[in-house]
C-alpha cells in the first residue's frame, strides 16, 4: 500500500553558506514559480558569471556567482515583503508583493561576462545598453523560457516584472524591494561579498535593521519654495527608526569599506582595465577578414559572433559568460595580434600591469594634481596606446555603488526623526563627513621600468619618445 500523502506539496531547499537553509515553499504558488524560474536556461547561465568578476585575482576565495547571489536576494526580498505586510496591514497588496519577489529573483539576469567591465567596453564602443535593459529583454523574450513561466502564472505578469526592473523612479513601496537604499540586492551582497572575500570589515547588524525597518514617504526632489513642501512628488520607501541610527551608520560604513577595500582594490581595478582592453581589441578585430587568425579564436566563437556586425543579438548575448571568456584565453595566447596574445598570457598567468597610486606622494591635493600632470605629460603617447592606463573612475563616497548612480533621493538612507524622514547625513556627523566624493587616481603600467620612471620624474617638458 502507498502511505505517501500526495496532497502535500514538496518544498525545495538550498543550503547556503551565508543565509543557511533557503526554502522554496511549494504550497505557495509564487515560490513554486520562483523555483521553476531558477531552473530555466537564462537563470542557470548566472552560474557562469561571477559576482565579483576578476576579484578572484585579488581575493582567491571570491568565486561566488550571480546565481547564488540572486537566490540570496530572493530570500531577503521575502523578509522585506514581511516588513511591508507588517507596516501596511490591511493595505497590503499581494499581487504587487509577488511582482517584487520575482523581480528581485531575476534582477541580475542580464549581466554580461565580467558584468560592469563588459558594460564599460560596450559604452566605449558607443553601445549604451545597461544590464537592466538586457534583463528586461531576456524576460520579455518570446522564444525564452522565462516569459512562458511568467505568463502561465498570470497573463501580463511578464510586462509587469520587466517594467518594474526598468523603472528609474519608484511608484510604490514594492518597488523599494528591488531598488532603494535598503533593497534586497544591497542587503545580500554586503553579507556575501564580505564573507567570500574574507574581509574583516563591513559587518552589518542585519536582524536589528530589519526589526526597525519602517515605511514612509520621501520627496524625490527638493521642495519648491513657491509651492511648498506638500506639492513636491513623494514616494514611499524604506526608512529606519531613530533607535537604529547606529546600525544604519554601520550599514553605510560597511558599504563604504567594501568599496574601498574590495570593489576598488588597486589590483582588482588593474585586472578589470586589462580585461576591458582585451575585449575592446577583440571587438575591433572581430569584423576584419583575418579575425580568426588575429584573435586566435574560431569564427564561430561566441565572442566573435557577438562583436561581428549585426551580431549583438539576444541569442548571441546569452552565449556569453565568464567561462566563455576565460576559456578563450588559451586560444588567444596563439593569436597573431601581439596585443591580444600578450594580454591573454598576462591575464591567464596573473602577470598584471604594475600599479601606482598617486596617494603614495602624499595626501595634499595640489601635490597629487601636479604629479598627475607630470605623468600625463611624460607618458602622453603611452597613455594614448594604453601601455599606460589612467584610472580616475573609482568615485568613492558613502553612497558608492559599482556601475550605478546613487544621486536619486530614494537611493539614500532615511531615518525617522519625530516620524519625519530625514536623510541620514542630517543626523549623523559620521556619515556627513564621508558624503564628499573621493577619487583615488591610479596609473597602471605595462612595463615596471615605466612605473619606476613615473615615480621619479619631475615636471618633464617633453613626452616620452
Amino acid at each position: 500500500m502507498n502511505f505517501v500523502n500526495n496532497s502535500r506539496q514538496v518544498s525545495k531547499r538550498i543550503r547556503d553558506a551565508v543565509h543557511g537553509l533557503i526554502i522554496f515553499d511549494h504550497s505557495k504558488e509564487i515560490e513554486k514559480l520562483a523555483w521553476k524560474l531558477v531552473g530555466t536556461r537564462e537563470f542557470q547561465r548566472l552560474r557562469r558569471i561571477r559576482q565579483l568578476g576578476v576579484s578572484e585575482l585579488t581575493f582567491p576565495s571570491a568565486v561566488h556567482t550571480r546565481f547564488v547571489h540572486s537566490i540570496g536576494v530572493f530570500h531577503i526580498a521575502r523578509k522585506l515583503i514581511e516588513v511591508i505586510q507588517r507596516e501596511l496591514a490591511c493595505d497590503f497588496q499581494g499581487e504587487r508583493a509577488e511582482l517584487a519577489l520575482i523581480a528581485a529573483l531575476l534582477h541580475d539576469l542580464g549581466h554580461g561576462p565580467f558584468s560592469h567591465v563588459f558594460e564599460g567596453v560596450q559604452k566605449s564602443r558607443a553601445v549604451v545598453k545597461r544590464h537592466e535593459q538586457w534583463t528586461a529583454e531576456l524576460i520579455r523574450n518570446p522564444d525564452g523560457e522565462i516569459r512562458l513561466l511568467l505568463e502561465e502564472h498570470r497573463p501580463g505578469f511578464t510586462a509587469d516584472v520587466a517594467e518594474l526592473l526598468e523603472a528609474e523612479n519608484p511608484v510604490d513601496i514594492y518597488h523599494a524591494v528591488v531598488s532603494s537604499s535598503f533593497d534586497a540586492d544591497r542587503l545580500e551582497y554586503l553579507q556575501r561579498d564580505r564573507f567570500m572575500t574574507g574581509s574583516g570589515a563591513g559587518a552589518i547588524d542585519f536582524d536589528w535593521l530589519m526589526d526597525n525597518l519602517r515605511v514612509a514617504e520621501v520627496s524625490l526632489e527638493a521642495p519648491d519654495e513657491d509651492e511648498g513642501e506638500d506639492e513636491d512628488l513623494k514616494v514611499p520607501t524604506f526608512c529606519l527608526a531613530m533607535k537604529a541610527l547606529p546600525a544604519a551608520e554601520q550599514f553605510l560604513l560597511a558599504r563604504h569599506t567594501l568599496h574601498e577595500q574590495v570593489y576598488f582594490h588597486k589590483t582588482t581595478r588593474c585586472a578589470q582595465k586589462m580585461v576591458g582592453k582585451l575585449l575592446r581589441r577583440i571587438a575591433k578585430l572581430a569584423t576584419g577578414a583575418e579575425a580568426a587568425h588575429e584573435t586566435g579564436l574560431p569564427l564561430n566563437h561566441p565572442l566573435l559572433r557577438f562583436y561581428q556586425e549585426g551580431g549583438e543579438t539576444l541569442a548571441a548575448y546569452l552565449d556569453l559568460d565568464d567561462s566563455v571568456v576565460l576559456g578563450a584565453l588559451s586560444l588567444m595566447t596563439h593569436a597573431s595580434d601581439a596585443l591580444v596574445q600578450d594580454l591573454a598570457l598576462r591575464i591567464q598567468s596573473r602577470r598584471l600591469y604594475k600599479t601606482m597610486d598617486v596617494g603614495e606622494f602624499g595626501s595634499d591635493p595640489g601635490r597629487q594634481a601636479q604629479k598627475i600632470r607630470d605623468i600625463e605629460q611624460y607618458f602622453v603617447q603611452a597613455i594614448q596606446n594604453e601601455s599606460v592606463i589612467k584610472d580616475d573612475e573609482a568615485a568613492l563616497n558613502i553612497y558608492s555603488v559599482v556601475g550605478g548612480d546613487e544621486e536619486r533621493i530614494h537611493k539614500r538612507l532615511h531615518i525617522l526623526d519625530a516620524r519625519k524622514p530625514k536623510e541620514i547625513s542630517e543626523l549623523s556627523p559620521i556619515i556627513k563627513a564621508l558624503n564628499d566624493k573621493k577619487m583615488p587616481i591610479r596609473f597602471f603600467f605595462e612595463n615596471e621600468e615605466d612605473r619606476d620612471q613615473a615615480r621619479t620624474i619631475r615636471r618633464e617638458r617633453h613626452a616620452k619618445p
